[in-house]
């Protein structure tokens, strides 16, 4: 009898998917957090755990069903203790930390900054293949509302500016962030469904270029200060920095833009678990419904 999932424990779980898990309203969930002080929604617990200590984990873990893993860190060290701890201790299901590009591209894995998820998930693999734990991957491409809100794909829509990756038209997965909890949630409830699978999601799969287009339809085509960015020569420079200790936020954001716009570093989701997983492409218009409230929040600054 396949085992129901019901209790579901995380360590630096990202808001989007806690809020997902606990509107779902099946799930006792704990969060294991590094600090106290933090303010949770109610219902769920949350226990303060040293990740250096498997014993403090072990505890942490102990009737857990599930454990979802969304660390965002280049060092695997901890992930892997997350998975060692939880197989000791009887947790069944894994959700690896794979918010990302999917783990088929060898050449984005072999990138300094995803090294660490490479090996993760090849531990990941190797005690799921030994039948000690089961596992879900979610790769969901870059987060489509996180980008536009930090200009992360050099797209400002404040002060209208475009940096062109290359010619701006090489197509890649994107997902807003709730979408991601959604997508979470899902698995978790259809763990049956979900075992042992990559299920890829996305909102939009567009180019840098087409998401700049919708963004002058909304806010206006003038006034835009539009460049072009050789990525190959990025990729190079971003990988000196690196040899060099350099793992800085710039250096790391220019290795994942040259992944997103150099073929054979990433593509498009030929096939996908939308469906499955309730994630909803956006239309056009919906995109140009984020881009302005995104505009808009940013022009009215903190409150």
């Amino acid at each position: 009898m396949s085992r129901q999932i019901k209790n579901v424990a995380t360590g630096n779980l990202g808001s989007h998917i806690l809020a997902a898990l606990v509107s779902y309203g099946s799930f006792n969930i704990t969060v294991l957090t590094r600090k106290s002080g933090a303010i949770f929604p109610t219902g769920v617990t949350a226990k303060v755990v040293d990740f250096s200590s498997p014993a403090a984990i072990g505890l942490a873990l102990q009737g857990q069903d599930a454990l979802v893993d969304a660390i965002l860190s280049p060092n695997p060290t901890v992930s892997i203790g997350l998975i060692n701890t939880a197989v000791t201790t009887g947790v069944c299901r894994y959700i690896a930390p794979e918010f990302s590009i999917h783990p088929k591209y060898d050449k984005t894995r072999s990138l300094p900054i995803f090294r660490g998820k490479a090996q993760i998930y090849d531990h990941l693999q190797k005690v799921a293949n030994d039948q000690k734990i089961t596992w879900t991957a979610i790769p969901n491409g870059a987060f489509l509302d996180w980008c536009l809100r930090t200009g992360f794909l050099s797209l400002d829509v404040i002060n209208k500016k475009i940096v062109l990756m290359n010619d701006g038209t090489r197509v890649f997965p994107l997902t807003v962030l709730p979408a991601v909890g959604t997508a979470v949630a899902n698995a978790l409830a259809r763990a049956q469904k979900t075992r042992n699978m990559h299920c890829s999601i996305y909102s939009v799969q567009k180019s840098q270029k087409e998401i700049a287009d919708l963004a002058k339809e909304v806010l206006g085509a003038d006034g835009w200060e539009i460049k072009n960015q050789d990525m190959e020569k990025v990729l190079e420079e971003a990988l000196s920095a690196v040899a060099i200790g350099d793992y800085s936020w710039p250096v790391v954001g220019d290795l994942i833009r040259s992944s997103l716009a150099t073929p054979g570093y990433s593509g498009l989701f030929e096939q996908n678990d939308n469906d499955l997983l309730g994630v909803r492409p956006m239309s056009d218009e919906q995109v140009k419904v984020l881009i302005k409230e995104i505009s808009d929040e940013l022009k009215s600054g903190p409150q």
